[in-house]
């Protein structure tokens, strides 16, 4: 990722880089990557952004050799606003979950999308080993992945508490986690 943005920071001409992307994009080659399971779904995700960051997980799991399930109804999937925010805490939620995923016997992580009346909420579930502690994890500097870590999960929760009608909510049981951003939309 930090060689692609490298790359496209020394061209000169932005539009010979669009014409690039556009071309490949619609390549076979990229097609068919992305008909790779569930990402064919996708289309129902409206914000380019979160669409575009859950493509970059989608294939970083893939190089990790993690399987990142995406579960997205027929439903439109649209957030109306904090979407920086939420593309900084879901981001940080994915690449916690495919470090972890690289661990497990499973290698799976599931990022799901539901939206209820008002409220929309973007689950990523992953399994975790015996020594994970739901009590601790939002802790700055916890981390079962080592020193020097520790920093990510601590500031997820400092952006959910600064962002007007978001939550977090997390779910273990039997070596699982779930963690659920929720965001409800103003009237």
């Amino acid at each position: 990722y930090k060689n692609l943005i490298a790359s496209l920071n020394a061209q000169n001409d932005i539009g010979e880089i669009k014409d690039y992307l556009t071309d490949y994009t619609n390549s076979k080659a990229f097609k068919i990557t992305l008909n790779d399971g569930s990402i064919a779904r996708i289309q129902h995700l409206k914000n380019d952004t979160l669409r575009g960051l859950i493509v970059q997980k989608f294939f970083y799991a893939k190089q990790c050799d993690v399987k990142l399930n995406i579960e997205i109804g027929d439903t439109d999937f649209y957030l109306s606003h904090g979407v920086a925010a939420a593309m900084r805490i879901v981001g940080n939620l994915l690449d916690n979950a495919i470090e972890q995923a690289i661990l497990m016997a499973d290698r799976a992580v599931t990022v799901a999308f539901n939206v209820i009346e008002n409220t929309s909420e973007i689950s990523i579930s992953n399994s975790v080993g015996s020594d994970f502690n739901q009590n601790k994890i939002f802790e700055t500097g916890y981390s079962t992945k080592g020193s020097n870590r520790g920093l990510g999960l601590a500031n997820v929760q400092e952006l959910v508490e600064q962002q007007h009608g978001f939550y977090m909510e997390i779910e273990s049981t039997k070596g699982y986690v779930t963690m659920t951003l929720i965001i409800t939309e103003d009237n």
